[in-house]
């Protein structure tokens, strides 16, 4: 006899588990790709990556689930990116076909990599609307993620 799972119970696991109970190995895998692509591509927005830069996105793709990567592998993801950002470009494409709440994430690495000076320049908001794009993500939504981590930096 299987156990019907009851909605506080549901909560109960999600909260045990969090939201890997939901996603299959391959999609939250997928999503992590894509955030490395993503913040590569907002990091070669300025033609550079510094150490604080490459740290920053190691801590946020550690945040996302994907352990600690190297610094080796967020460089060469960015070496990648800025050879041939068309690469990077059909992955978030792909990366289109997704759950809307990995979407959302991958997006949120690329807004959290822009803003990691402190600073949210034209040229990277430009750049996340183009991603929120290829994400598949609702404009206005991806605009209210732009304009409120903008407001959020400006205190």
């Amino acid at each position: 006899m299987k156990a019907r799972l009851t909605n506080p119970l549901r909560a109960v696991i999600d909260k045990i588990m969090g939201e890997k109970s939901r996603t299959s190995p391959e999609e939250r895998q997928s999503a992590l790709d894509a955030s490395l692509t993503v913040m590569s591509l907002v990091a070669a927005a300025d033609g550079n990556i510094d150490e604080s830069e490459a740290l920053a996105v190691q801590e946020l793709y550690a945040k996302y689930g994907g352990g600690m990567v190297a610094a080796a592998t967020v460089r060469k993801s960015y070496e990648i990116v800025v050879n041939d950002q068309a690469v990077a470009w059909r992955q978030l494409d792909m990366a289109g076909s997704l759950d809307l709440d990995l979407r959302e994430q991958i997006f949120a690495a690329a807004l959290q990599a822009a803003s990691a000076d402190a600073e949210l320049h034209h040229d990277e908001s430009s750049l996340l609307l183009r991603i929120g794009m290829a994400l598949d993500l609702p404009p206005k939504r991806v605009q209210t993620l732009v304009d409120n981590q903008s407001r959020g930096q400006s205190r």
